[in-house]
Parts: structure tokens; C-alpha cells; sequence
């Protein structure tokens, strides 16, 4: 062979053998089989009084039987309620040890699944093994705090008084076995008190009439107590300005708050002038639609669109009132430390645009957006001659219709405005649906001297609950129309009496800097039944939230029944057909609701 020959032979040798060597040294590095299943898994509640309400679990097992040659590196922890959907709450316990003691991920009151995996190693390579054969415990903890419906403050009419409170969920409860205790008591050292245990509710009995009881709930059971939160304390910076939302001269939505803040599932439609960009409104918002048809009159220069942004409806010395932001304001602004808090900040607001320049609108706007708001697929649909196209159905129907507009008479005539035919039937829609309409009662004549709101369209439409509106004082604000409904806080300047200062007595929520066209997102205070309807639309996405599948007949009948009665000697107690039933409170309502549907 020559010298040449054997070269090549030891070159293509040498290949041959790195060829062959590399693979099983990148096999050697690599290549690891997953362990056999972790052996003889247990669960036992590992409750500990350090953290009475904090759900764990300690869980031991049997290291694998094979490994297949690999090193265990630690074990991987699941949870399950469903023996489905696996939660992993140890990712990697890097431990050999055969017991973890888990406090997070973990629910207390029902059956957990759990199984675990061992993790193993090889070289640089890790490998998660089988799981475990599933076992189950049900952890157990002190009772969270429960929800105390209606007033903890109140004066009683007679002897004896139903309370109720939220359910509480398994988890809520703890698992164990949990009583619930209500106490009355007076500053004199009157007490009364009423237990329960599977109920939601007891009856408190002697109790005097007259005097002023403080109202607490405490759940109890074998892991610890807790004691009802009384209101729920808001961080929004100026929360101090929104008298409304209180329980002495309010709602009492602090009150309400420790039940529910509302709930993403419901949607509250404001049929307004649009809404212009907020903070406030940072996730807050679902897809709307601007139904403006005119394009002379709309102020964004186009006919119905997809956008229902408020372009200002301001013209010549008229600024713009950024009106629908105000009343989306109240009703769903987000609660954080800026600002305002909306009644049901967890709740979403869907802008849907029907009033243009001025604040002037079309019935058949507000036809098609009560129609669309409640979910029909308006596409085909044909109205006043017109077959619709081209309008995407709405994926996020409301459960809740704020209609803050009204026709205002002439000073000195006897002007009127009936409901058109096609918009009742578009409201007989929506409450088909199971949708809650509101309408504000309007701020009467030309001169603001209240008129019959038999005379105000739409709140005269059947069907949509018509909202006068109450000052600081609680007594009918001097604008409101009467023949109402119910009133809710609308805001009086002039009867502004010890309201907080810098309020004026008047409704502070979101709005625009902006003259004509939108500049800064702030604030300002306003006062209406525009205002007041939008209170009264918060209050019921509230109920909505508590009981998702309640229908217009439930809201109507928990409204009459928790509102609250009209001061002493004021203008509302003088005359019943100037205030309606009384004033809406949402702890109320929400007690009411709960004595409807359990």
C-alpha cells in the first residue's frame, strides 16, 4: 500500500471512529428513561392554628421502584378537584425527601385530589416520571368572614327582625361544621341575639322599638371565628367626594361591597353620548357601538359605526358635556388609589352611543341599541323602512340598560312625548331577555320647574324603572320630576346642607377637560336624574352579580321591598306621588334579593 493509500485509510478511520463514539457519548449525556410511579402516596390536613385560615396539606409516599439508572432530583405535587384539570403546586420539590408540607394552591371545604411524580436526573437532563396513583383529602380551615346583608345600623318597628347573610361556600365555611351567631345591641347595653347553622338567616326577637341596635355576624367553628366586615373600605383617592355611595346620607354601598363589588359577567349598557378615554375606565370596558345615524348631527362626521367614542356634542357657545362619561362613571369606575370608585367597579360598562350634537338623539337609534344591547342580531332586522346591514352582533349582551336621557317640555306649555310604538317594543325586547332597563325621570320643564313624568319619554315607556332624584339631605332635588318610580342620590347644589366640602351636594365623577372636541380625562361634579339613574343601574348590576340568573320580575320586587323610607318632614314623606316608593339603598337590595332566592 502506499504511503498515500494508507493516509486515506487512517483518515476514513479516524472519521469512522469519531462517527461511531460520538452518538452513544451524546446518548451517555442524554438519553434518560422516566421513573417508574411514586409508591403508597398520602394526604392528611395539616391545619395549624398559627394559620387558622390558610388551607395545607401534608403529603408523603414511597420513592419510585426504578429510577433506570438516574438520580432523583425531587418530586412534582398536583391538585385536582375534578381528577381532570391538574394544578401543579409543587413544581419541583429539589429534595429527595418523601414528604412536602404544601400551603398554597390548596382550597379548604371540598374533595382534593392529589398525586405526585418523581423527578429525575441524568447527566444535565432532567425527566418527570409517572404520576402517583390519585388520592384525596378535604382540607379544612377557619371560617372566612361572612357577608351581613342590609344595615348593621338600624332602629327597629316592632319586636323581632329576620337577618340574613350570604351563603357561604364549602370553602368560605372551611369544610367543618361552622354555626353562625347575630348580635343586636344598643349603647345602653340592650342586647338581643339568634343563631343558626344550616340556614343563611335567623329571626333576633325583644328587641325594643325605637332604638338605635348595632348589628354583627360571626361565623364559628372548630378551627377559629370570624366577625362580618362592616363596610368595605374603598383606597380611591377621592372616595370623600362621593357622599352617595355612604350609609348615612348614600346607598350604602360600603355596606353592599362586602357582598359583592360586582362581577365581570354582568354588563351594564349606557345608552348615552359615548364615552371619552379614562383611567378610570382601564379594563373596564366591553365592545360597544355608536348607533348616532345622522352623520349631520353625529359631531364624529359619519353614520353608525363600530366606534361609540365621544366626539364632543358641544356646538357654537354650548360646550360639550362629556355626559356619557359622567354617568359611566358612576356606575362602573375602576377602584384602585386614584380617583373614584364606580357602585359596581367589577362589573363592565359598554358604551353605546345614541345622542349626538347637543344631546339630541333619534328614537330609532334608541330602538336599535336597546335591541342590541340586550343581544339581538340586528343584521336584516328592518325598521321605519330601513333593512339593517353590516352591524356586528353584540358578543357581550347586558344584563342591566342605562338610559340617562328625557325629553324636556317647554316652560309654561303642556308639551308632551309619548313612547313610540317601536321603542316599546324594543324594551318588551330587552325584558324578554331578562334585561333591567333605567330610565332617568327628567329634570323638568325648560325652567327646571318638575313636571308629571307621564309626559317624559322614554322613562314613560313601560317596562324601565323611572328614577327621580334625591340631594344630600335625602329629600327630592328641586329639578326632579315627580310621578316617579323610586329616587336614588341625583344631587341638589341647592340644598347641599352638610355635604362634604368641595362636593357642592352634586355627584363627582369622570369626565373631559376638553371645550368642544376631548382633551384631558378628570373629573366634575354634576347633579340630575341623569345622574340618579346611573346609581340606581350600579345598584342592580350589584344583584345581578350576587344572583346571575335573577329576571326583571326579581330586581322590580327586592327594589320595592328594601327601599328605604324619606326623611321626616321632608317634601318626598309630604306627598307619596312626589318620590315614588322610596329611595333605593344597595345593602337593601341585596338583603332583599336574598330573602327572595335563598
Amino acid at each position: 500500500m502506499s504511503k498515500s493509500s494508507r493516509l486515506i485509510s487512517s483518515i476514513l478511520a479516524t472519521v469512522v471512529a469519531v462517527s461511531l463514539i460520538s452518538p452513544a457519548q451524546v446518548a451517555n449525556a442524554a438519553t434518560i428513561t422516566a421513573a417508574s410511579a411514586v409508591r403508597s402516596v398520602v394526604a392528611t390536613d395539616a391545619w395549624n392554628s398559627a394559620s387558622p385560615k390558610t388551607p395545607r396539606a401534608r403529603i408523603s409516599w414511597i420513592r419510585p421502584a426504578s429510577t433506570y439508572g438516574a438520580t432523583v432530583a425531587g418530586y412534582k405535587i398536583e391538585a385536582s378537584k375534578n381528577k381532570t384539570t391538574w394544578k401543579t403546586i409543587v413544581s419541583n420539590t429539589r429534595s429527595t425527601a418523601t414528604t412536602a408540607l404544601v400551603s398554597s394552591g390548596l382550597t379548604a371545604g371540598s374533595q382534593t385530589f392529589f398525586r405526585v411524580s418523581a423527578i429525575t436526573k441524568k447527566g444535565s437532563s432532567l425527566k418527570t416520571g409517572k404520576p402517583s396513583s390519585v388520592v384525596s383529602r378535604t382540607l379544612t380551615t377557619a371560617p372566612q368572614a361572612p357577608a351581613l346583608l342590609g344595615l348593621t345600623k338600624r332602629t327597629f318597628a316592632t319586636s323581632s327582625h329576620v337577618v340574613r347573610w350570604v351563603p357561604q361556600t364549602a370553602d368560605q365555611r372551611g369544610s367543618v361544621a361552622t354555626s353562625y351567631k347575630v348580635t343586636a345591641r344598643t349603647s345602653t347595653g340592650l342586647e338581643s341575639t339568634c343563631s343558626a347553622v344550616a340556614l343563611n338567616y335567623c329571626t333576633l326577637g325583644g328587641l325594643a322599638s325605637g332604638v338605635s341596635y348595632s348589628i354583627s355576624l360571626t361565623a364559628k367553628n372548630s378551627r377559629g371565628s370570624e366577625v362580618n366586615v362592616d363596610e368595605f373600605q374603598a383606597q380611591d383617592a377621592d372616595i370623600s367626594l362621593q357622599w352617595y355611595l355612604g350609609t348615612e346620607h348614600g346607598i350604602a354601598a360600603t355596606r353592599a361591597w362586602t357582598a359583592t363589588r360586582g362581577s365581570s359577567s354582568v354588563v351594564v349598557a349606557v345608552l348615552d353620548s359615548g364615552i371619552t378615554a379614562h383611567d378610570e375606565f382601564s379594563g373596564q370596558l366591553v365592545d360597544g357601538y355608536d348607533f348616532v345615524s345622522d352623520a349631520a348631527k353625529s359631531g364624529d362626521g359619519d353614520g353608525r359605526d363600530v366606534d361609540p367614542t365621544d366626539p364632543g356634542d358641544g356646538l357654537g357657545a354650548d360646550s360639550s358635556s362629556w355626559h356619557g362619561t359622567h354617568v359611566a362613571g358612576i356606575i362602573g369606575a375602576k377602584s384602585d388609589s386614584v380617583g373614584i370608585s364606580g357602585i359596581a367597579p367589577n362589573a363592565k360598562i359598554q358604551p353605546i352611543r345614541v345622542l349626538g350634537v347637543q344631546g339630541e338623539g333619534s328614537s330609532v337609534d334608541l330602538a336599535l341599541a336597546i335591541r342590541w344591547a340586550a343581544g339581538q342580531d340586528l343584521n336584516g332586522f328592518v325598521i321605519n323602512g330601513e333593512t339593517l346591514a353590516d352591524i356586528p352582533v353584540n358578543k357581550t349582551p347586558a344584563k342591566v340598560i342605562n338610559m340617562s336621557m328625557a325629553f324636556q317640555p317647554r316652560a309654561g306649555t303642556f308639551d308632551f312625548a309619548l313612547c313610540p310604538f317601536f321603542v316599546q317594543a324594543a324594551v318588551d325586547y330587552a325584558q324578554s331577555r331578562g334585561v333591567t332597563l333605567v330610565a332617568a325621570a327628567g329634570n323638568g320643564d325648560t325652567a327646571f320647574n318638575p313636571v308629571d313624568n307621564a309626559r317624559v319619554y322614554p322613562t314613560n315607556c313601560a317596562g324601565p324603572l323611572s328614577v327621580g332624584s334625591v340631594g344630600f339631605t335625602g329629600d327630592v332635588a328641586f329639578y326632579s320630576n315627580f310621578g316617579v318610580d323610586v329616587v336614588a342620590p341625583g344631587g341638589d347644589q341647592r340644598a347641599a346642607g352638610l355635604a362634604p366640602a368641595g362636593s357642592s351636594g352634586m355627584i363627582y365623577s369622570t369626565s373631559n377637560s376638553g371645550l368642544i372636541a376631548a382633551s384631558e380625562p378628570n373629573y366634575r361634579l354634576e347633579q340630575g336624574t341623569s345622574m340618579a339613574a346611573p346609581v340606581a343601574a350600579g345598584i342592580i348590576a350589584l344583584m345581578y352579580s350576587l344572583r346571575p340568573n335573577i329576571d326583571v320580575k326579581i330586581v322590580w320586587e327586592a327594589l320595592k321591598a328594601s327601599v328605604r323610607p324619606f326623611p321626616a318632614g321632608s317634601k318626598c314623606a309630604a306627598d307619596p306621588n312626589r318620590c315614588g316608593l322610596g329611595t333605593l339603598n344597595a345593602a337593601t337590595a341585596l338583603e332583599a334579593l336574598i330573602a327572595i332566592t335563598g
